[in-house]
């Protein structure tokens, strides 16, 4: 009985009529407000509830997106580091063939230094031979000399002979004559045989001298034969003395070419050793076609360059990684909050629940309260005017019967709430059923505690907005370093490092020359050439030759731009003005109007003249020309009035 009297929130004397009707009005009316003020609380909590959800979502979006471009970068990171391996596989590969490439050179060189050894054999052998036929042939013409030296003293005297016979012979010839002559005279006188036997020997005589001329003229054909042959063996011998004199001249530029053949030969090992390294470069992999030193050189540059590049990128990738890796750490530590977070709120919407469920069953209750007061009530007006001298132990009965039902209610409203605490969480303990009266005191105890926590959630709200802030900032900063990774991808071949390339290239190339010359200085009998001047000139023609390419294609550019420009101003002139204008060679300006195609101003602004075909179009022509050009001079004001005239008579044409 004490606790029924203790949980019952009426006092314990009976009340007026008046006074039970007041309180079952403050009554209503505090439900009514309680009620409307649950609902405001209800409806911004799920306002609020909306909100958080939204950006819990947003910010579990921003997380699956950083997941996702962090799942990116390890795919890009793994996709390098296999194209790394691949790099140095086939640089391993590449080491290896260049090591059986340099075998196959050396072998080779081992073959051409036999084959050098026995071409030097087979020459020192011809030299030997060819200075044992100029010994020969030295020898022949000394005795060829001497034999010369003989023949020409036998002919010197044979010619002497010749002469003293050709002086006998005439004097021959004329005794023979004068003897004919005295015959002729004396033919009829009588000889003695002395004179004929003078006669006939000196007929004797004179053949005899005629068969010595005889042979003296065959001996001297022959020694003239002779004389020719000595003579060609002569010229043959001065042609062998000059094949001589060359071989001799030969000889003694043998010893410098043989000393220069050994340089030579050096020259020759180290190329073949330094080409040993770039034999397999120089091939493709076909092994069709070769490239020159210089393609290889350009071609290892720029991959060294790309490799830097790499590696750059790498590295910055490496940091961003653990950028990132630290970021995904602190997202998650963050979504762990979020989620404890989300749990609380969870928990909290639960306990408000179960407060809306109390609220409601307070309220069932109370409105159950009331009916029973009304009939109470009614009873007690009933009684009080039909049995006004009852005993007040009637009353009594009443009251505790009315106890009694609030008391079997609060312990049937705390059995349903036992009974759904246990259904929706059997982890939370079961919560004592609070007394009736103090009811109100603990709603407000409430009340307050959901403003406290509505504090706490609205610093949650902003400790998360800054949290989503923050996330947000970290994403566009990886995006702005993905934007400067695809930037620096696409500025890897810039002018600049061109240009530095470019200048490390001249540099080289003047090192080079610079060497050769100073060689070709100190080694006075070289007088080719160095080839690093033919390098030097062929990368300045090349330089050259980009910057007549660059200028041409700047000039295209720039004339692509004025020819826009120009069509542009041209378009705007047209709409500003209604005059299309078209500039012509010889320094005159054709105006064609857009409301007349057909017809044309011609003005030539070097003799200010000026042609039309308009004069037919518009009405007063002369007088608009004569006033506006001649006499006023505004030129403006006469193609305003003629667009004026012509757009009126093309707004009278019928459609």
């Amino acid at each position: 009985m004490s606790e029924s009297t203790r949980s019952s929130p009426f006092i314990q004397r009976p009340a007026s009529p008046d006074a039970s009707k007041r309180q079952a009005l403050s009554l209503q009316y505090k439900v009514n407000t309680l009620q409307n003020e649950f609902e405001i609380e209800k409806l911004s909590f799920q306002r609020e509830y909306a909100l958080l959800d939204k950006k819990y979502r947003s910010t579990l979006d921003g997380l699956d997106k950083a997941l996702n471009d962090t799942k990116y970068l390890y795919d890009t990171n793994e996709e390098l580091e296999k194209e790394l391996e691949k790099v140095k596989e086939e640089l391993s590969q590449i080491k290896r063939e260049s090591e059986t490439r340099n075998l196959e050179l050396k072998q080779q060189i081992l073959s051409k230094d036999k084959e050098l050894d026995d071409l030097q054999a087979t020459s020192q052998s011809k030299l030997s031979l060819y200075e044992n036929r100029y010994h020969n042939s030295q020898v022949e013409v000394e005795g060829s000399k001497t034999l010369l030296k003989r023949y020409e003293s036998e002919i010197e005297k044979q010619n002497s002979e010749i002469k003293r016979l050709q002086k006998s012979v005439a004097q021959k010839d004329d005794e023979v004559a004068s003897l004919k002559a005295s015959r002729v005279v004396m033919a009829h006188h009588n000889y003695s045989t002395e004179e004929l036997k003078e006669l006939t020997t000196l007929n004797k005589l004179l053949q005899d001298q005629m068969s010595f001329s005889k042979d003296l003229e065959r001996t001297n054909l022959a020694q003239g034969n002779e004389l020719k042959k000595l003579r060609a063996t002569q010229e043959s011998q001065q042609f062998l003395k000059a094949e001589n004199d060359k071989l001799r001249r030969k000889l003694e530029q043998m010893e410098p070419l043989q000393t220069q053949i050994q340089d030579i030969q050096l020259e020759n090992i180290n190329l073949q050793s330094n080409l040993a390294s770039w034999g397999l470069y120089t091939n493709d992999q076909d092994g069709k076609t070769k490239l020159g030193p210089e393609e290889i050189v350009r071609e290892w540059r720029v991959l060294k360059q790309e490799n830097l590049n790499l590696v750059n990128e790498n590295s910055k990738l490496q940091l961003d990684l653990s950028n990132l890796k630290i970021l995904n750490d602190e997202l998650a530590l963050e979504r762990n909050q979020i989620l404890d977070l989300n749990k609380n709120y969870e928990s909290s919407i639960l306990n408000l629940k179960k407060l809306n469920y109390e609220i409601e069953q307070q309220k069932l209750l109370s409105f159950e309260e009331c009916k029973l007061l009304r009939q109470q009530l009614e009873e007690l007006s009933s009684i009080d005017e039909n049995h006004k001298t009852e005993p007040v132990t009637s009353f009594e009965g009443i009251i505790d019967g009315y106890k009694n039902r609030t008391e079997d209610l609060t312990n049937e409203l705390k059995k349903l709430n036992e009974a759904i605490l246990r259904d929706s969480d059997a982890g939370y303990p079961s919560k004592r059923r609070k007394k009736s009266d103090d009811v109100a005191l603990n709603y407000s105890q409430r009340l307050n505690e959901l403003q406290l926590q509505n504090l706490e959630l609205n610093r949650k709200y902003q400790a998360a907005t800054e949290t989503i802030t923050l996330l947000q900032k970290k994403i566009d900063k990886i995006q702005e370093i993905g934007e400067k990774r695809i930037r620096i991808l696409q500025l890897r071949d810039s002018p600049f490092l061109k240009d530095q390339f470019v200048k490390k290239k001249r540099l080289i190339s003047l090192q080079r020359e610079n060497e050769d010359l100073l060689a070709r200085l100190n080694d006075t009998h070289v007088e080719m050439i160095p080839r690093s001047v033919y390098e030097r000139l062929k990368l300045d023609l090349a330089e050259l030759e980009d910057e007549v390419f660059n200028s041409n294609k700047k000039n295209v550019r720039l004339r692509e731009i004025f020819n826009k420009k120009s069509l542009e101003f041209i378009d705007a002139v047209n709409s500003l003005l209604g005059f299309k204008l078209e500039f012509q060679t010889d320094g005159q300006i054709k105006l064609i109007s857009c409301f007349k195609p057909e017809k044309y101003l011609l003005a030539d602004l070097a003799h200010n003249k000026l042609k039309s075909n308009l004069d037919t179009e518009i009405e007063g022509w002369n007088e608009i020309l004569g006033d506006l050009v001649g006499e006023k001079g505004q030129i403006p004001c006469f193609l305003a009035t003629i667009t004026l005239k012509l757009w009126e008579k093309y707004q009278r044409l019928p459609c």
